[in-house]
């Protein structure tokens, strides 16, 4: 197949990826949300699974740029969610629901495989099971990438959650600088990929990715920025 068309069905393939991948994630903080006593979410539609709801525009075209993306936070009542337990576990309901997910369906597409089911990012009846797999990878990225402790992301919210009663200055300085942060974190990406050949990414997302992948694909040979050749890591 030629390179770029190869590249462009793998991207379309990420369409619905995202659009099952986010909502899934922002939904499973609502039911943490909701399992800790907060029943505002429900009443306001957080369950429902509508994409426009939880999209977040820059969220959604990082997907296309480096496989990662964020949704729109699930809002909720602060005063049922107070201790650090509970904040943790609302944290982590996130990444829980896109891991459970991966691993369904993963599952799944490793049966199929082995029963003779086609997969393949060519265009044919592969290609319905390759949709599949690309659902899979997103959602294990996101768990992934949500994990990081970057300001604004779920792995850092459950660090401020277990720390800031002790440090609630240096947080609190964090947060006013959180913009600061993220363009320092692209532009040292941007070096490390682009001039020093390093995927900066894929290193740091590895002790989360690797292990989950195992779990839902069964193997894996990691994360990885795309390129024209391919845009998923893992070969069907």
């Amino acid at each position: 197949m030629n390179p770029f068309l190869d590249f462009v069905i793998r991207a379309v393939l990420l369409v619905p990826a995202l659009l099952i991948a986010i909502p899934v994630h922002e939904m499973g903080h609502a039911a943490a949300a909701y399992l800790l006593g907060d029943r505002s979410v429900r009443y306001f539609g957080y369950f429902k699974p509508d994409p426009r709801r939880f999209l977040e525009p820059l969220g959604a075209i990082t997907v296309f740029v480096a496989l990662v993306g964020w949704g729109r936070k699930v809002p909720v009542q602060p005063n049922r969610i107070t201790t650090t337990g509970q904040k943790v576990i609302y944290e982590l309901g996130g990444p829980a629901a896109n891991l459970v997910v991966a691993v369904v369906l993963g599952t799944l597409f490793r049966v199929l495989v082995r029963m003779g089911v086609p997969a393949s990012f060519d265009i044919g009846p592969g290609l319905l099971l390759a949709a599949v797999f690309a659902v899979v990878f997103l959602n294990l990225s996101l768990f992934a990438f949500q994990l990081l402790p970057i300001p604004g992301l779920d792995g850092w919210n459950v660090i401020e959650a277990l720390f800031r009663s002790r440090n609630a200055r240096f947080f609190f300085d964090v947060s006013v600088r959180r913009r600061e942060v993220w363009v320092g974190c692209v532009i040292v990406l941007v070096v490390f990929q682009f001039l020093l050949g390093i995927n900066l990414l894929s290193w740091v997302m590895s002790p989360f990715y690797q292990p989950a992948s195992l779990i839902s694909l069964g193997e894996c040979d990691g994360y990885t920025i795309p390129g024209i050749s391919g845009l998923f890591p893992c070969r069907l």
